[in-house]
């Protein structure tokens, strides 16, 4: 020890060991306080066989509040999202369901995909839902606004509730978690990511909507981050095939679990925090994923001249047993 540093010590030290005047009139002070305890059994004034219900109730009402007031207070369902983590430890068709969209300039969501997970099947089904699905449109308080497209839903209420309520009512199922991101953000994570290979088992030449296509040839096909956000966003009747589509939700899973997940943090509306989701992603990593395809139950059709894509209702029914099954 530096010896300037040593030497106030010790005078420190030694000013606090001394016993003042005041330190005596303290002592007797407490040593009088002792004497009329004994003598008349009170605590300031609280009779001793009250003192032991009255700290225990005390007790009580702290670990009240320290259980129960971060979660009435908490932005995010933290606790909730532990359910994915812990499915081990509850019922065998413990399920959580996840939906994720991407807003773009126009409030448009032109991405909508939606999750279950099943982490003791170690399975994760998703569905890749198309901007121009005709859908009831409910707002935050899940009142029926109008009928139009999905893509609209955020546009006419501004809020990420709004879709995700539009999405449970179209579907008949329970959402548990959602999550909306920036066109923008989203275009600079996929322009970040490596290309994947996929092996196209036969010749893909498919039309999606406002004549947009889409052709792989058969064998090795280069997709690049900018062209998986475009498959994202297909809309209209058609989708490609699964065995494509889980080849490329399998790599996305695992550039977020192993990127910083930054950009996410920025602009994201959710009912978790940014955290919690990429750990949740990065858990889906290492699960088998499926996606159920919608094609061949997809109908297009115009009212007043307007493009849309409705759901087979008989489909509709199976879809939500489907997303909840893992086979």
């Amino acid at each position: 020890m530096d010896p300037i540093n040593f030497k106030k010590t010790i005078k420190l030290t030694q000013e606090s060991l001394q016993f003042t005047k005041q330190d005596r009139e303290e002592v007797f002070k407490k040593i009088h306080e002792r004497n009329q305890l004994k003598a008349t059994g009170t605590v300031g004034g609280m009779n001793k066989k009250h003192l032991f219900p009255a700290m225990a109730t005390l007790i009580l009402v702290s670990l009240f509040l320290l259980v129960f007031i971060p979660s009435l207070t908490g932005d995010y369902r933290d606790n909730q999202m532990l359910s994915l983590s812990n499915a081990d430890e509850k019922e065998e068709d413990q399920v959580t369901s996840i939906l994720v969209m991407v807003a773009n300039e126009d409030m448009r969501t032109d991405i909508n995909l939606l999750f279950t997970v099943n982490k003791r099947a170690k399975k994760v089904n998703v569905i890749l839902l198309p901007p121009s699905l005709k859908v009831p449109i409910l707002n935050a308080e899940k009142e029926t606004i109008t009928e139009d497209k999905l893509t609209h839903v955020f546009a006419f209420k501004g809020s990420a509730v709004a879709v995700n309520n539009t999405v449970e009512k179209a579907l008949n199922m329970p959402i548990d978690y959602y999550f909306m991101w920036e066109r923008e953000e989203v275009e600079d994570f996929f322009n970040s990511m490596e290309d994947i290979q996929i092996n196209v088992k036969e010749n893909i030449d498919m039309k999606a909507a406002r004549g947009n296509t889409y052709t792989y040839y058969k064998g090795m096909e280069n997709v690049s981050g900018e062209e998986m956000a475009r498959i994202l966003s297909i809309d209209g009747e058609h989708q490609l095939p699964p065995y494509f589509m889980n080849k490329l939700f399998s790599h996305m899973l695992t550039y977020v679990s192993t990127s910083d997940f930054k950009s996410f943090r920025q602009q994201g509306e959710s009912n978790v925090s940014p955290e919690e989701m990429k750990r949740v992603f990065t858990e889906m990593d290492s699960l088998d994923i499926n996606t159920i395809p919608l094609e061949g139950f997809l109908h297009p059709i115009r009212t007043d001249g307007v493009f849309y894509v409705e759901l087979d209702e008989t489909f509709k029914a199976q879809l939500s047993k489907q997303l909840f099954e893992f086979k």
